[in-house]
């Protein structure tokens, strides 16, 4: 058995399991109990979900204030909500009551919204996959006086080639205050054709101070817009977009775009992609003489027009000429930095509103921040897997026992134990930190 060394290392656990329902649970394992449990239940209720692809007959409408809809297992993929088509389908699921979480299932081929927040306060929805929706994969609409304090983390949000029509976003919120949306994954939000839609991510219509930090975009046609060209002034204000990955080889517009919006930070964000569509020069925006705010500390490969159409935007240390061999695995789609990303590594001013990176890592690891998403940090394959600056036996056993699965290394954990430096831990590494113990071997990187 081997453990390999994932690329995308997180040094801190940003999509750990939700805790265990605290209150009154009911287990239903049919549509129809389904429907009826939600109709039903008194605040307070956990719904969980029984493993198996779940036919819905009609939209699902949550009313009561402080329930859960969760799978039972934990596993998104073990439970599936399917509502019959991305055309000719059911809507999806229509949130009326405050406090309301949805997680840990599948919502799939709804023929409108696959999650529409009806005006409502501090939703959760959390390590969800919604995929192939025939409009806007999430919805926040501007009922009331809008909803408050939303968070949307740790999802999969996709099509599985892109939307019927040009008319989609991943998510579309009107009249948001305070809405956190990290670290998803967003993948083919992109219409038919070129690809031309709306923004993956877009906030707008009296939006405010949204955070949208350590997410990764995958082949999205647009990234992250505050605003919305076709909005009035004043459609979003406040806000960062911080530690964000863009990555596209399909065509794309731009990765961000700061439009009617005002007080907004872009900050540590790294984009890379190469299908610009027609006479497309530049990658980030600021649009309209009402809009103002920072880029600051952005890696690219190309152009910020910080200045479009009038605005008042800044760019501050950011590079816009980034290479493909800046990256570990650009065909991979891991826009970590190389050591020999020289170019960006501590070359930018340390931010109080990003002390941390994509992965967790402090932002100062070398005396200064790296130019986007990623801090570099080495890989240190020198044996002492407990980190007490000795290698012994109790290392060797240590990694023994990262092999047989039987404990989970943290990153410097698992980079001590391949003391090879080839990438994995495997049984040849636990045997060659024993024998630098016995003085008979050496690690890649020995301690001296």
């Amino acid at each position: 058995m081997l453990f390999i060394i994932p690329a995308l290392w997180c040094r801190a656990s940003f999509c750990d399991p939700l805790p265990p329902p605290s209150g009154v649970t009911v287990t239903v394992s049919t549509e129809t109990d389904l429907r009826n449990q939600i109709a039903g239940v008194p605040p307070g209720t956990t719904i969980l979900v029984e493993p198996g692809l779940y036919a819905i007959q009609a939209n699902i409408v949550m009313c009561t204030h402080t329930i859960a809809l969760r799978g039972s297992t934990g596993d998104r993929d073990d439970v599936i909500l399917d509502f019959g088509g991305m055309s000719g389908g059911h809507f999806g699921i229509q949130v009326f009551g405050d406090d309301v979480t949805i997680a840990d299932l599948t919502i799939q081929q709804a023929n409108d919204h696959g999650v529409a927040i009806q005006g409502v306060d501090r939703p959760v929805l959390y390590n969800l996959h919604i995929r192939d929706i025939g409009d806007q994969l999430v919805k926040v609409n501007p009922d009331g006086d809008g909803s408050d304090d939303g968070l949307l983390a740790c999802c999969l949000i996709e099509y599985t080639t892109h939307c019927p029509d040009d008319y989609t976003n991943g998510i579309s919120a009107h009249l948001a205050h305070n809405w956190v949306v990290r670290d998803n994954q967003w993948v083919n939000i992109r219409g038919p054709g070129s690809g031309s839609t709306g923004p993956t991510v877009l906030f707008w219509s009296a939006s405010n101070d949204t955070l949208v930090e350590r997410n990764v975009f995958i082949d999205c046609y647009r990234g992250v817009a505050f605003g919305n060209a076709g909005a009035s002034p004043g459609a979003h204000s406040g806000g960062i977009v911080r530690n964000n990955i863009f990555y596209s080889a399909a065509e794309h517009d731009v990765a961000v775009e700061m439009v009617h919006a005002t007080g907004w930070v872009v900050a540590h964000n790294t984009a890379f992609m190469t299908h610009p569509s027609g006479g497309l020069t530049w990658i980030m925006e600021a649009r309209f003489e009402d809009t103002n705010g920072v880029f600051i500390n952005n890696l690219t490969n190309m152009d910020i027009w910080e200045n479009r159409d009038g605005a008042a935007g800044a760019e501050v240390d950011c590079i816009t000429t980034a290479e493909s061999d800046w990256f570990v695995d650009i065909a991979n789609r891991d826009l970590h930095l190389v050591e020999t990303a020289t170019a960006a590594i501590d070359a930018g001013e340390p931010l109080g509103e990003v002390p941390e990176d994509i992965d967790g890592d402090i932002r100062t690891i070398g005396g200064a921040a790296d130019i986007g998403a990623d801090e570099w940090t080495a890989c240190i394959h020198d044996g002492d897997v407990n980190g007490d600056s000795g290698v012994t036996a109790a290392d060797a056993q240590l990694a023994f026992l990262i092999t047989l699965g039987v404990i989970t290394p943290t990153p410097e954990e698992a980079c001590a134990a391949d003391c090879n430096g080839d990438g994995a831990v495997t049984a040849a590494d636990a045997q060659l930190i024993f024998l630098t113990v016995l003085g008979s071997g050496n690690c890649e990187d020995s301690i001296a």
